[in-house]
């Protein structure tokens, strides 16, 4: 079983994006976790690092919906380079 630990988070062009879009980067440590009996066998795989695109429903405050999300060093290898992406294929989510 893969377990995620959600170790950093941050919200980009929060001055920038309409009022129900939001633009949040993840930085989550991943684990293999196995149990063996009375044991768990814990271990360490790679980070994964994660940066969404929500979109806020304006007439429920309390709901999101991802509109796309980006994997850090998969076709992106940084976080700058994702978040360029952004403005250049999501110029609707901003002012």
């Amino acid at each position: 079983m893969i377990v995620q630990d959600l170790v950093e988070t941050k919200e980009y062009f929060t001055e920038e994006t309409k009022d129900d879009f939001f633009v949040i980067y993840e930085k989550f440590e991943n684990s293999d976790c196995n149990c063996k009996g009375n044991m768990l066998e814990e271990i360490e795989c790679d980070d994964e690092e994660v940066i969404q695109i929500l979109q806020g429903n304006p007439e429920c405050s309390c709901s999101l919906r991802n509109v796309k999300s980006y994997r850090v060093g998969q076709q992106h290898k940084t976080v700058e380079a994702v978040l360029a992406k952004i403005k250049e294929e999501h110029q609707e989510i901003f002012k």
